[in-house]
């Protein structure tokens, strides 16, 4: 049984290294642009680690706008889905796009900044 346990932890603090380990360079997050599609970032930077679409208010008008994070981790996506109407995490890289789908801005993680 300690041995199962032991090797259940081991498989989940690999599989969840994996996540934090495909963070793009910082020298790829200093080639975004403003203006850049979503296909233009990816193609810089790969597949972000989660996706969050646009939170409205109840009247329906926006409050957070539609961004990617790169390098979350279990900790970050989890903060993500408990408390979504708080906005993209300051542990991780944030690519921020307005209505047309477009990159607004972004953040560097607190740790490089």
């Amino acid at each position: 049984m300690r041995q199962r346990v032991i090797r259940l932890s081991l498989s989940i603090a690999i599989g969840s290294s994996g996540v934090a380990c495909q963070v793009p360079s910082a020298s790829g997050f200093s080639q975004l642009r403003v203006g850049m599609s979503q296909g233009e970032v990816i193609a810089l930077l790969g597949e972000p680690s989660s996706r969050h679409a646009a939170t409205r208010t109840a009247l329906g008008e926006p409050s957070i706008p539609p961004y990617w994070q790169y390098g979350d981790n279990l900790s970050t996506l989890a903060t993500g889905a408990m408390f979504r109407d708080q906005g993209a995490s300051d542990r991780v890289w944030v690519v921020e796009f307005d209505a047309e789908g477009k990159v607004a801005k972004w953040q560097r993680p607190s740790w490089d900044q």
